[in-house]
């Protein structure tokens, strides 16, 4: 939420969203990936993490362990891109 006001964002507003989309990942992730032709644990993981975030890294751990890991990681690294560029974005804008 730091980073919201940096780019002119509503901190409240943003975390409504951030809830709702990781909600939403949760219930249809499983569903995407049963859809999809993924059959990699770790693309199931990271896939679930990066559109997710942290209700979408419970549901990896629900899958197995190594796709909580990687769910995990790849939550991380999305999120410190996100803090590094939002910066920028708001300076080029």
């Amino acid at each position: 939420m730091a980073a919201a006001p940096s780019i002119g964002a509503s901190p409240d507003l943003t975390a409504v969203f951030v809830v709702v989309t990781g909600v939403c990942g949760m219930l249809i992730g499983e569903l995407m990936l049963a859809w999809l032709p993924v059959r990699s644990r770790l693309a199931k993981g990271a896939l679930l993490g990066a559109a997710a975030h942290g209700a979408g890294t419970a549901k990896a751990n629900e899958l197995g362990a190594e796709e909580g890991v990687v769910a995990s990681l790849t939550m991380m690294l999305g999120g410190l891109a996100t803090v590094f560029a939002a910066p920028l974005i708001a300076w080029i804008v």
